[in-house]
């Protein structure tokens, strides 16, 4: 830089622009997975559900975002055991936490994956393994969603409604969230429970003191915003 010139500080965003940004990459993420399953590279939903772990990881990874960075930490990234993932019916547990000067946040959510198109055909076993999940997940935290992967996308729907569907069965229409609307709900904070304060399994709400009951969730993964936020009153948040 010539003597004399003045650095000129990089722009700070406000919450909701981060926010938005935030979940932007959240959504390249998915795009990227439903790509990789496309071409067959992976099949399994717990191979899915890796490759989207793995995609949020690279694209949140010391990223720039205005006066914020974005990070992220996978905590955990293995194959689950069927035991295991019956005692809480959780594939996923997503740690997110904002931390600047005027805004902080620790919360998580707990997600169940299920590989289905809209016509997938559900039978009443499978329907009813899919609620008994759910509700494994509820008597945790009301904070649960089912992670839906399609050939056209991942989608996102509260655990509350696929555990209370009567009539119509179809996680694709059940799942009615794209990935950026749950991220963005995530990350602004309608979404998520702060008695989930870290990505570690031991502190979930109804774990503590339960010892190995809950055992390992699959995939862990911590999304941090951290940095400095431009104060915009007098913006909408929608």
């Amino acid at each position: 830089m010539p003597i004399g010139t003045i650095a000129r500080r990089r722009p700070l965003a406000t919450f909701k622009e981060v926010t938005k940004l935030a979940a932007k990459q959240a959504e390249r993420a998915a795009k990227i997975t439903t790509d990789t399953f496309n071409r067959k590279y992976v099949y399994d939903e717990d191979d899915v559900t890796g490759a989207f772990v793995g995609s949020l990881n690279t694209l949140f990874h010391d990223t720039q975002l205005g006066g914020m960075t974005l990070g992220a930490s996978v905590v955990r990234h293995r194959r689950g055991k069927a035991a295991e993932e019956s005692r809480t019916g959780a594939d996923m547990l997503i740690h997110v936490s904002m931390d600047t000067p005027t805004q902080r946040y620790s919360k998580g959510v707990l997600v169940q994956a299920k590989k289905a198109d809209a016509d997938y055909d559900w039978s009443a076993s499978k329907r009813q393994g899919l609620i008994d999940q759910c509700n494994k997940l509820l008597s945790i935290t009301p904070a649960a969603f089912v992670l839906n992967y399609g050939t056209n996308g991942i989608r996102c729907g509260a655990a509350t409604r696929v555990a209370g569907a009567t009539t119509v069965f179809s996680v694709r229409y059940l799942c009615n969230w794209t990935t950026y609307r749950f991220f963005l709900e995530l990350f602004r904070c309608p979404i998520g429970d702060p008695r989930i304060t870290s990505p570690s399994v031991a502190n979930l709400p109804a774990a503590k003191g339960m010892g190995e009951t809950f055992g390992d969730i699959p995939f862990v993964v911590e999304l941090s915003l951290k940095g400095e936020l431009d104060i915009d009153p007098g913006s909408s948040e929608s």
